[in-house]
This record gives C-alpha cells, structure tokens and sequence, in this order.
C-alpha cells in the first residue's frame, strides 16, 4: 500500500520509520532472557499473597514451564538456538527449564523480591534447556513431509497431557490458560512472559505459552500479519486437544497485540463447528490486549458466535497505544484495540451494552499503562496485570473487580482512581475461600 493513499499519512521513510519503531514494544532484549515485570499492585502491602496457598513441602521456584509452537526447529544455519521464525507447518510440543535470577534464589528470597514495588535487585528470567517431546498427532495434514514426523507422535502428545495434568492436580485450580505473543519476537519471548504471568498466579493451575513464528525485525510486520492466519488454524488445533486430552476445567486464553488475530479466529473456527464441540469447548476467559485486529472483521467473528462458545470475551482498549496507531496508518481502519467512543454508534452501544459477556475496559488512565509507546501495558502497568490476574484467577465480572463505567450509556468500563483499594477489598473477600488459589494474609 501507498503511503499516498494512507488517510493522514507520515511520508516515507521518516514517518514510517518511526511509526514502525513504536512495535518495539512486542519485543524483548536479549533474545533468551527478560528481567521480571513489576509486581502486580493488588500485592503490594503484603495484603493479598499470591503465594499463600503453596503448601510448604512444594515451596521451590517452578522452573518447568510447557510449550506449543509451529515454528520450524532450529538448524545449524539459523541464528536462533531452538526454534526459528521460518513456518513450522505442525504444531510441536515440548517443556522448557527456566532459570530465576542467578539460579541460587530461594523461594522466600524469590518470592520477597518479585513482590517489591521497587526492585533493588534485578529478578531475570532465563531460557535455558528445551525439549520437544514431538509433534501434536491433530496438526498433520496430507501435505506433510513424512520425513519430519516420527513412529511415535501420539505417545509424545499423551506425555504432554499427562505433564498437563500432573500440574492440574497439585494445583487448586484446574485452570489452563494460552498465551498468545505479538509481533517481533523470537521463540523464547512467550516462554519467558507465560512464566512471570504464572509467578504471580502462584504456579496454579497451568500456563501454556503458544509460540507461533512471529520475526524479530521491523519491517517483518506485513509477513508476520499473513502468518497469524495460518498459525491460528493450528492454535485452533491446540485448543481442541486441551479440550479433548487434559483435565483442564476450563481453558483461558490471552492474546497480546498481533497475537489476538490467532486468538479471535481461532476461537471463531471453533464456533463455526457448531453442535456439541462447539458447545462443550470448555473455554473460560478470552481476554485481548493491545489488539491489532480490525473491527469490522471483529464484529464479523461475533455473527460467528464466538461469544458463545467461551464464558467471557474481554478487549482492553488503550488511547495512547502508539503501535495500534501505526497499525491505524497501515490498513486505514481502526484497530480493535484502540478506544470507542464518539464514533461509537447509537445501535452499536445499545447492543454491547446488553452484552454481559462482551466486555470493553479503557486502561488510559490506569498507572504506567503509557510506558514503552503504550502497547505493552498489559505487564508495565501494575493496575492492568492486577486486573488481568484477577480475571484468570477468580473470574469475577468488572463491577465485581471494581471498575467502573466511563460514563452511562457507555459500554466501556475504566479505573477509577481507588480501583486497587477496590479490588483489594474484593479479593479479600473472596480469596479466603478453598476454591481460589490466591488467599489474603
């Protein structure tokens, strides 16, 4: 596409340059490593202890954390050390070891450092050892190359379900949740933020990072975007064996900025099966943040019915994303993520506003969500990743979370000022009970 015919466009190259820097904010640096993100703000004070319901015998930090990509393995002449950013054409299965700090850190010295609010000490998170158990039996097709497949790909996929379902069981509760990256990044970059998204989740239940093969440079943008397409035809695939195979309740999913196109037409694939699979397809939570997805096409995935085959949809919309800006540049139309509200039609605020399982939260306002461009407010923010772990761990509505509608008539919920104060108290309240993994002091 012509910069010339892009509504109220940069000229090249400097405005695009520009504008395509602001995706920085999908990446990470270096590749296999990332420091941890700010503790939540609902822990801070010690009041509510993500940690409180671990048991003392299993008090050791969770280095293991498992994985599902279709990226293709590495080999000799590639730059990356265990998946590239080339299509993989199968979905592959397999566990990572994560290191925490230096490797010598304690679980009390771990968890005292994670839930500062200002940290002294550096806590990083490190890749080191992976291993692909095989590839998932449901992801082959008549066009795969038998040289690539082994004699026993139903033994791996049963291996993995076990190791799903051993966490299940040690767990509170039985609870997976998908994460879904964005553009730019390599392999380990989900790896690493599944893992410090389950860190403040207390390792309970499970958390999958789904790696699909994004590319870790700039003007990759416009293949990575094509890719989404067929790397949700296999997250799809993923999803219905999670369903199928695990002990899981229910199966969350977060997808972040371009990873909420895998999400959403994932999730609308799984609709448009119809009958009992769709039905019984055991998702909970859908939740997209930073979502680069065009609305038009959003409003078609909900003729699909994807609103009814999970428990709840949520977008987080952000005035200040300056990468969903770029994306508003590029295709002309506005991105899912980005605020609704004057151009918002009468009829379409009527319908959403009935819509108890559709639910719109503006995070401008919300604390440090401005920080890096904007885009990767779901980590930077400290009310956002509150909000967020809230969601996945108690599955309360946004009242019940304690925020607010922007204004009547409205159908976007917002912070207000004492949202944290709110949420504590609501935490406090429910979190004592058995079936809730994270318990007040």
């Amino acid at each position: 596409m012509a910069p010339a015919l892009i509504p109220n466009a940069v000229p090249w190259p400097a405005g695009w340059v520009i504008c395509l820097l602001l995706l920085a904010g999908c990446a990470s640096a270096p590749l296999d490593r990332t420091e941890l993100m700010p503790a939540p703000a609902v822990f801070e004070a010690g009041a509510i202890d993500p940690f409180a319901q671990v048991l003392p015998e299993g008090r050791q930090l969770e280095s293991e954390i498992l994985f599902a990509t279709d990226r293709d393995p590495a080999t000799a002449g590639d730059v990356e050390r265990h998946y590239a950013s080339r299509r993989g054409y199968l979905v592959r299965l397999g566990r990572a070891e994560i290191t925490h700090g230096d490797g010598r850190l304690t679980w009390q010295q771990a968890r005292r450092l994670s839930l500062q609010a200002e940290r002294r000490t550096p806590y990083r998170l490190q890749v080191n050892a992976v291993e692909e158990l095989g590839v998932l039996p449901g992801s082959i097709s008549p066009f795969t190359d038998p040289a690539l497949l082994s004699s026993d790909e139903e033994t791996a996929a049963a291996e993995f379900a076990a190791a799903i379902n051993a966490k299940l069981a040690r767990s509170v509760s039985r609870d997976i949740t998908v994460y879904v990256h964005g553009f730019k990044v390599p392999f380990e970059n989900p790896l690493l933020v599944a893992t410090e998204l389950w860190h403040f989740m207390g390792y309970d239940g499970v958390m999958i990072p789904y790696s699909w093969p994004s590319t870790p440079r700039l003007l990759a943008y416009f293949s990575d975007v094509e890719t989404t397409a067929l790397s949700a035809h296999y997250l799809r695939q993923f999803i219905t064996f999670l369903r199928d195979h695990t002990d899981a309740e229910r199966i969350h999913v977060l997808g972040y900025s371009a990873g909420t196109r895998l999400v959403i037409e994932a999730v609308s694939m799984l609709a448009m099966e119809g009958g009992t699979a769709a039905r019984n397809s055991r998702l909970g939570e859908i939740i997209l943040v930073g979502s680069d997805y065009d609305t038009g096409l959003f409003a078609a995935a909900i003729s699909n019915g994807i609103l009814d085959v999970s428990e709840r949809l949520t977008v987080y919309l952000s005035d200040i994303d300056g990468a969903l800006r770029f994306a508003n540049r590029v295709f002309g139309r506005k991105r899912l993520g980005q605020i609704m509200n004057e151009d918002m039609p009468a009829h379409v605020r009527s319908l959403l506003l009935q819509l108890d399982d559709l639910v719109l939260i503006d995070v401008t306002d919300a604390e440090r969500a401005d920080a890096r461009s904007g885009h990767s407010y779901f980590r930077d923010s400290p009310w956002v990743s509150s909000d967020i772990l809230a969601t996945l761990a108690y599955g309360l509505g946004p009242a019940q979370r304690g925020l607010a509608r922007r204004r009547p008539g409205l159908p976007i919920w917002s912070y207000p000022e004492d949202f944290i104060e709110r949420l504590r108290v609501r935490l406090g309240t429910v979190s004592g009970r058995a079936d809730h993994p994270i318990h007040s002091r």
